[in-house]
């Protein structure tokens, strides 16, 4: 697969729809939570002599739920992965972008609550390597 690079004005040009998907992908983690703790309380209350749950109609429902919100929320990670960006933490709201920085590949690193991209980090480093993005320089054509 090719990389696609963005620029600063390209990422940020996504950034309001990316914001939406990250909330739903927020909730839906949320949503999913919830399922696997209530999965894993009706599993506690135990099995009956054949080897079924008690609450087996109870666990069956939460467990589609689940496997439907997991599998929603793994199709809207493809359709962001798809653009060329990729969400590196839902809780935080964390997303990278391949971009070029100074003649060296990098990532563009955005986080939900800012208004604009204003850090990268390099491609080896994390959230905790950003750095704000260089001054935009003048372009230089008359």
């Amino acid at each position: 697969m090719t990389t696609r690079w963005f620029s600063v004005e390209e990422a940020n040009g996504m950034v309001p729809k990316l914001r939406h998907m990250l909330q739903q992908l927020r909730d839906m983690q949320t949503q999913a939570r919830e399922r696997y703790e209530e999965m894993r309380d009706i599993r506690e209350v135990g099995y009956r002599k054949d080897g079924n749950l008690v609450m087996l109609t109870d666990y069956q429902v939460a467990k589609r739920e689940f496997d439907t919100v997991v599998n929603q929320a793994n199709q809207l990670l493809s359709e962001i992965n798809e653009v060329g960006c990729r969400v590196t933490d839902v809780e935080m709201g964390l997303v990278d972008f391949p971009a070029v920085v100074d003649g060296a590949e990098v990532y563009l690193c955005w986080q939900m609550d800012e208004p604009e991209i204003g850090f990268f980090h390099g491609v080896d480093e994390g959230y905790t390597g950003r750095h704000p993005l260089p001054p935009a320089r003048p372009d230089p054509s008359p």
